[in-house]
């Protein structure tokens, strides 16, 4: 078992960087290049960052098992480096399950942590060889009991955050005071709960919400200890941020504060400790380049027709309420306006930006828009027959 303290020292020197800004993966000459040679619009994956940014997050929260979540972006190119970097992975279905093996990943290597699973997703998963699963009621219960009685439980909580973009306890987690009945009723039904799971929200931007989740959760925790309940693992969710046009802490600064989190609430225990970052794994490694297709005036203002929009890769601002950065070359030697970005489709919500500065663009310029590698091509469609963006890794 893997403890919150761990013979990984934190470097006790101040953080250099309390916060972060979004930044592009790669130039807008080599954007030219990638773009004339593979299309538009196009995601970049850039390797290295997302290397820089597991072994950040390694080291900044020592002794805590890196599961990433492959919802925020199954990619092949970002699953198959993580999976050489002997990054887990958590998976919600038997596509992400195939998508994580294509990439590497064998089955004791996932966690399955949706809590309500059709048959199909449960016994799918099951009969590949995943052995960890999540549940949050007693209807779920019941169906794992039934179809695979030998399963490893985390039984998730639902815990409530301040900064968090969105609530995912608003759908998932039980109530604190009916956890101890769920485990209760786990045993009855010979199914071993093994720990804790929680999720303090998407885009969470205060790490203090984990240190008040912790503390409530150890107070359950107890109680199960009293009940004679030995649990020995706690899985602390995803959540972390990402830089949009809004700044975020810093990986370090971040991690280190729910390091000292866990030490304080859970460091006396020998437990297993495991974290499924998703956006704040993956979404700095990736860049879209996209081209303006067209251009007109529209009541006074300039209009800019990009080749990808809201239901492509900018899907992120309707479903996960995401404003990105749209980057124009050279901007600060040009004259910026007022202006409309607004994407290829026929529909007139179809609008990626109504407030950002841009110079004159001309048709077949290009713009990058960093910060998009959680939550967009996983939304993406391919509405009015128009493609998704394609993906290629760079080194």
């Amino acid at each position: 078992m893997k403890g919150v303290q761990s013979t990984c020292m934190l470097t006790e020197t101040l953080v250099p960087h309390a916060t972060r800004q979004a930044q592009p993966v790669l130039s807008f000459e080599l954007a030219r290049e990638l773009g004339a040679r593979y299309g538009t619009p196009l995601l970049v994956v850039s390797r290295p960052k997302l290397i820089e940014t597991y072994n950040k997050m390694r080291e900044y929260l020592p002794g805590v098992e890196m599961f990433y979540a492959a919802k925020a972006n199954p990619d092949h190119h970002i699953l198959s480096t993580l999976c050489e970097q002997g990054c887990s992975v958590d998976v919600c279905s038997f596509g992400e399950l195939q998508a994580a093996v294509r990439a590497g990943f064998a089955p004791d290597r996932m966690l399955h942590t949706h809590p309500c699973k059709t048959e199909s997703n449960l016994l799918d998963c099951y009969e590949y060889g995943v052995r960890w699963f999540v549940y949050d009621n007693m209807l779920e219960l019941e169906k794992m009991a039934r179809l695979t009685p030998d399963v490893n439980l985390l039984l998730r909580l639902a815990v409530s955050a301040s900064s968090s973009m969105i609530n995912l306890s608003a759908k998932f987690g039980a109530a604190l005071p009916e956890a101890l009945g769920l485990v209760r009723a786990a045993r009855r039904q010979g199914m071993r709960v093994r720990g804790f799971s929680f999720h303090v929200g998407s885009q969470c931007l205060n790490p203090e919400d984990y240190r008040t989740a912790l503390s409530r959760i150890r107070e359950v925790w107890d109680r199960c200890a009293d009940d004679g309940i030995e649990l020995e693992v706690l899985d602390i969710g995803g959540g972390f941020p990402a830089p949009y046009r809004t700044d975020a802490p810093s990986i370090e600064s971040f991690c280190q504060s729910i390091h000292s989190g866990l030490e304080d609430v859970f460091g006396d225990l020998p437990i297993r400790l495991i974290a499924e970052p998703g956006r704040g794994m993956c979404a700095e490694s990736v860049s879209l380049i996209t081209r303006v297709i067209g251009k007109n005036t529209r009541w006074d203002m300039p209009w800019y027709i990009i080749d990808d929009g809201l239901y492509g890769s900018f899907s992120g601002k309707v479903f996960d309420h995401i404003d990105y950065s749209i980057l124009a070359e050279n901007a600060d030697s040009r004259e910026l306006y007022p202006c409309v970005l607004a994407g290829p489709t026929c529909d007139s919500s179809d609008v990626v930006s109504r407030d950002q500065m841009m110079p004159d663009l001309e048709v077949g310029e290009i713009l990058l828009v960093p910060s998009m590698g959680a939550y967009t091509s996983a939304s993406a469609c391919p509405f009015n027959g128009l493609p998704v963006a394609n993906s290629i890794a760079i080194d």
